[in-house]
């Protein structure tokens, strides 16, 4: 009798059990799943490029000694602010002043011993006109001393013009930021003798990787920060090279050189800070939804459109996407509205009631 009451109330327990599934599945098929939609809307999709480099002056000049000769004096030192004009530096042009003084002694004997040539020539020929009047008189070739004349004349222009560069001048308005030389020093012509960085502007050198050098163009807009700073300073790209290489010798992969000129300077800028770049790349209309409302069946990727509360199952193609936003290619228009929350429990044809 137990063992029979014992059947008999597991039967109605299972029983009760199927009847409630068959209730919850008639609900599910018949009743209202409540859910959130979103409209597909036009828009772009933002995307970043970083990188990081190094912030230098606008522009720097070198300055080289124009003529050999020995430092007379100095008249700045490293870290100076200079204006274009200021003397730099004098030289000693002692050796120059004595060669030019010989030279010029030569060109004078030259000239005189080739006056007297022509003296001579014609003397020798009133002398040969006088035994035979028919004598004709012979051109007097004056071709060494001619070459030996223009020779001292191109070098007394050489001399006066190292004479003149005695005094080096600073070639533009800017700090100066190396010094390499001392009163006494020797120099030979050429040699480095100072930097100067105009630090009225900032530009930024920096290395993109193959795949962001693609997205940026000349003329882009840029933000520049950076650790030592507490600015934000907009910028442009200004330089972008046209080949790729590697960045430095440790450097394994190939990037592009890009430079970003700064719009504004700021006491707070400093050459040889290090800084990031970052840009926005410009992006084309794109219809967008939430990224929650794509669902996927294997490859195959679909949404929900609803439509007078009923969701339709609408298979889409998948483009670009972002954080929270995804680009439908195909399968949507701007408008329709789209499950967003909800969308993994309905079934093609479902009711729906938005929340």
């Amino acid at each position: 009798m137990d063992l029979f009451k014992k059947k008999w109330f597991w039967g109605v327990v299972i029983g009760l059990v199927v009847i409630v599934l068959v209730l919850v599945n008639l609900l599910n098929t018949n009743g209202t799943a409540k859910v959130s939609t979103a409209e597909v809307t036009e828009g772009s999709i933002v995307e970043q490029v970083y990188t990081n480099g190094k912030l230098e002056a606008g522009e720097t000049n070198s300055v080289y000694s124009p003529a050999s000769g020995v430092v007379q004096a100095v008249e700045v030192k490293l870290g100076d602010t200079v204006k274009k004009g200021q003397q730099l530096l004098s030289l000693e042009m002692d050796q120059v002043k004595e060669q030019l003084d010989k030279e010029q002694i030569n060109l004078q004997l030259t000239q005189a011993e080739r006056l007297a040539a022509k003296k001579q020539h014609f003397e020798s020929f009133k002398q040969a006109v006088g035994e035979n009047p028919d004598q004709e008189m012979e051109e007097l070739d004056l071709t060494s001393f001619d070459l030996r004349i223009r020779s001292s004349e191109l070098t007394i222009q050489s001399l006066n013009k190292q004479l003149a560069n005695s005094s080096v001048l600073v070639p533009a308005d800017g700090v100066i930021t190396a010094l390499a030389a001392e009163a006494g020093q020797m120099l030979a012509e050429g040699t480095a003798l100072a930097t100067i960085a105009d630090v009225s502007s900032y530009k930024v050198t920096a290395y993109l990787n193959e795949l962001d050098a693609g997205k940026v163009s000349e003329g882009m807009q840029a933000v520049v920060t950076g650790e030592a700073f507490e600015g934000e300073y907009e910028g442009k790209v200004t330089y972008l090279s046209r080949t790729a290489g590697l960045a430095d010798q440790t450097s394994k992969d190939t990037s592009v050189e890009m430079t970003v000129t700064l719009d504004k300077v700021s006491p707070e800028l400093r050459a040889g800070y290090n800084v990031t770049v970052e840009m926005e790349i410009p992006d084309k209309e794109r219809l967008l939804v939430p990224i929650n409302a794509v669902q996927y069946d294997g490859e195959k990727a679909y949404v929900y459109k609803v439509e007078e509360g009923i969701a339709t199952r609408v298979e889409v193609t998948i483009g670009k996407e972002s954080e929270d936003q995804i680009e439908l290619v195909t399968g949507a228009v701007s408008g329709d509205v789209i499950v967003t929350e909800g969308a993994d429990t309905l079934h093609d044809g479902a009711k729906v009631e938005t929340k």
